[in-house]
């Protein structure tokens, strides 16, 4: 049951609205009352109505003291009354300071995202140059480089009786493809250039000579400069003039595409059908490959027990090669049960960052064909 609504004036409660009139219009009348009595009042202290015996002193007192009462009331409430506008006063100048503070932060925010606008248009604009200047020559992806199979026959592990191989002399360094003499003479930490056909990834390779430095195309543009987006590289650990087995090249995952971006879309069968031919050239020599797998991982710490793609850069023998290739088919987001590779193939693996799961990680391998 609704509790009945109750009406309040002042320290006084009325049952119904009526009463509560009532009591609206008593208040006006004591008020002009007291304004009469405040007129008299001043009469009598003004010596404009004199009383001479003790009666009249005693109505003095009695007025005296209405007055001195109701003046104490007035004072409360002019009091109180004050001190509400300088409550108000201060909640104003709270809210224009809170006012302020969000104009603040808005232009700081328009500014901060129009300087981040305008290095990623730099970054992009830059990046243009470079592709620009490697199209120059403008080779372009065949339809018939994947069907032909890699030169020679696959490498064997020589039989214990053969003789040790003498010791290999250290190797010519042929000299530079056209297309990479001007972008190399920029910064001589590019070792390749990587093109998906019908992606967005079409951009230098770089590769820093220290495990120090490893890092830092991370965090850094071709021009060595702070960039978020990173650029692509090479595992330090790689030798791509001597070639390695497996050539790692890792890239920031960006939520605009840029860089790996678009690489998580090799989680899609159809996506990677449609997109499995990868021109990688190193700064000496092209490369034609062709994607075989989208694998799921994650980062594995020192102390834990755990196959790590990340460290898979050369197979000295079949049966180390055969060992990687069955530890990784357990991380095909396909599942597959089969990878289309054998010893002696030169693999090429593109790897980022994967939010799937803490620390994880997404990379594609694919094959050399020519």
């Amino acid at each position: 049951m609704m509790e009945k609504k109750k009406f309040r004036l002042g320290d006084y409660e009325f049952d119904d609205y009526r009463e509560y009139i009532e009591a609206e219009e008593d208040l006006r009348k004591i008020d002009l009352i007291m304004q009469e009595v405040d007129r008299l009042y001043t009469r009598i202290r003004n010596n404009e109505i004199v009383f001479h015996s003790k009666l009249g002193i005693s109505f003095f007192m009695y007025l005296s003291d209405i007055v001195a009462n109701h003046s104490m009331i007035l004072s409360e409430e002019k009091k109180a009354e004050e001190d509400q506008k300088r409550k108000n006063k201060k909640r104003a100048g709270r809210y224009r300071f809170a006012g302020m503070l969000c104009v603040l932060a808005a232009l700081v925010c328009l500014v901060y995202f129009t300087y981040a606008d305008y290095l990623e248009e730099r970054s992009a604009q830059e990046m243009k140059r470079l592709q620009d200047m490697q199209n120059m020559t403008g080779h372009y992806i065949e339809e018939e480089a994947f069907s032909q199979e890699p030169e020679g026959e696959p490498q064997m592990r020589p039989a214990d009786d053969e003789p040790e191989e003498e010791e290999k002399k250290p190797m010519k360094i042929p000299d530079l493809l056209p297309e990479y003499e001007k972008i190399y003479a920029e910064n001589e930490d590019l070792v390749g250039w990587l093109q998906i056909e019908g992606t967005n990834i079409n951009y230098p390779v770089l590769q820093s000579d220290t495990e120090k430095d490893s890092q830092f195309y991370l965090t850094h543009s071709f021009a060595k400069k702070k960039d978020k987006n990173g650029s692509l590289f090479m595992d330090y650990r790689n030798d791509f003039l001597d070639r390695d087995t497996n050539i790692i090249i890792y890239g920031h995952n960006m939520k605009s595409g840029a860089m790996f971006g678009s690489l998580k879309m090799y989680l899609d069968a159809d996506y990677l059908e449609k997109h499995k031919k990868v021109q990688f050239d190193t700064i000496y020599e092209h490369g034609t490959y062709e994607v075989i797998g989208a694998f799921l991982s994650e980062v594995s710490y020192q102390d834990e027990y755990a196959f790590r793609y990340y460290n898979f850069l050369n197979a000295k023998n079949e049966s180390e090669f055969e060992a990687f290739r069955a530890n990784v088919m357990q991380l095909d987001a396909q599942k597959k049960g089969t990878l289309d590779a054998k010893y002696g193939d030169q693999l090429l693996t593109l790897s980022t960052c994967s939010s799937y799961t803490d620390e994880g990680r997404m990379f594609i391998i694919a094959k050399k064909t020519s």
